[in-house]
C-alpha cells in the first residue's frame, strides 16, 4: 500500500503535459499530415550521401520562399475545446527578406485562393496564420512580423478563442513572396 501511495504522489508532482490538437506538430514524421509548399529535410538535403546536411534544415517543416507568389502549408484537425494556446517555434535564414511590392500584400486571401474570406491587406514583412472551420470562411487569422537577420529559435505563443469545440479546423500558415527559408520547428495547438 506505501508503494501506491509513493507512486501516486509521484505522479501527482509530475507536470501534466496538453495534447497537441494537431497530428505531427514536432515534425518527427516529416511533414505527414502537412500539405502544401512545405519540404521535409530529406527533400534539401546533399544529393551525395557522404556531404553532411545543412544544420539549419536538417529537421522540422522547410519554407522557402518564392520570389513570385504566396505559398501556404496546412492541416485539417479537430479541436477539442472552444479555447486554446497555439505555439509555434520556427527560425529564419539570416537572407530572410519578404516582397516590399505593396500588391503582394492586397486581398491576402485571394492571393492563397481563400477567396471565400473577406478580403483583407496584410503589413509588409509579416506572413499570416489561419485557424478556420474546415470547409468555411469562418475563423481568425493572425499576421506574424519575424524577427530578420538572426536563425536563432522564435517562440509565438498565441491565445485562441470562440473556435466551435469538436468541429473540423484548418490551420493554415501563409507566407508572402520574398527570399531566404522558414524552418518550423514546433506547432501546438492545445487548451493550455
Amino acid at each position: 500500500m506505501k508503494e501506491l501511495s509513493l507512486i501516486l504522489f509521484l505522479a501527482a508532482l509530475l507536470p501534466l503535459h496538453a495534447e497537441n490538437w494537431l497530428q505531427n506538430g514536432d515534425f518527427s514524421d516529416g511533414i505527414d499530415h502537412w500539405h502544401g509548399s512545405g519540404l521535409a529535410p530529406s527533400d534539401v538535403a546533399p544529393a551525395n550521401p557522404f556531404d553532411p546536411p545543412d544544420p539549419f534544415t536538417s529537421k522540422g517543416l522547410i519554407i522557402q520562399l518564392k520570389p513570385s507568389h504566396w505559398q501556404k502549408v496546412a492541416q485539417d484537425f479537430k479541436g477539442k475545446l472552444a479555447n486554446g494556446v497555439l505555439t509555434i517555434s520556427y527560425m529564419v535564414s539570416p537572407d530572410l527578406a519578404f516582397s516590399t511590392k505593396p500588391d503582394d500584400y492586397v486581398n491576402m486571401p485571394g492571393q492563397i485562393d481563400y477567396n471565400g474570406w473577406q478580403a483583407f491587406n496584410t503589413p509588409h514583412g509579416a506572413w499570416v496564420l489561419f485557424l478556420s472551420d474546415f470547409g468555411s470562411s469562418r475563423g481568425h487569422y493572425y499576421t506574424i512580423t519575424p524577427q530578420l537577420g538572426s536563425s536563432k529559435v522564435q517562440t509565438l505563443n498565441l491565445p485562441v478563442q470562440d473556435m466551435t469545440p469538436y468541429e473540423d479546423k484548418t490551420i493554415t500558415l501563409a507566407f508572402p513572396p520574398g527570399k531566404g527559408t522558414i524552418v518550423f520547428l514546433n506547432v501546438q495547438l492545445t487548451d493550455k
